[in-house]
């Protein structure tokens, strides 16, 4: 990731999400439930940056890369995670 976090924090705030998005898919299994999560991710992505960058418009791509790039990792990382816990629980 771009900035460096308290993992212990970024896990728990990511748990609430998920616990979330665990609660709203027991009562609609469409997909919607994780569009919408990847979607609010994007919207709040571009307010947070919308706020403290002082050129957005001028850094759009730069900024576009680095949120893509971390996004690439993190999934990347609990893709490999979820293929070692299926292979461990079969």
């Amino acid at each position: 990731m771009s900035q460096e976090f308290d993992m212990k924090e970024l896990y728990n705030c990511a748990d609430k999400f998920i616990n979330l998005a665990n609660d709203l898919s027991q009562k609609d299994t469409s997909g919607t439930v994780g569009t919408a999560l990847r979607f609010a991710a994007a919207r709040y992505s571009a307010f947070e940056l919308s706020v403290v960058s002082e050129d957005f418009e001028g850094e759009k791509e730069v900024i576009k890369k680095r949120l893509l790039d971390d996004y690439s990792l993190m999934l990347e990382e609990n893709i490999e995670s979820y293929i070692k816990h299926i292979k461990e629980n079969r």
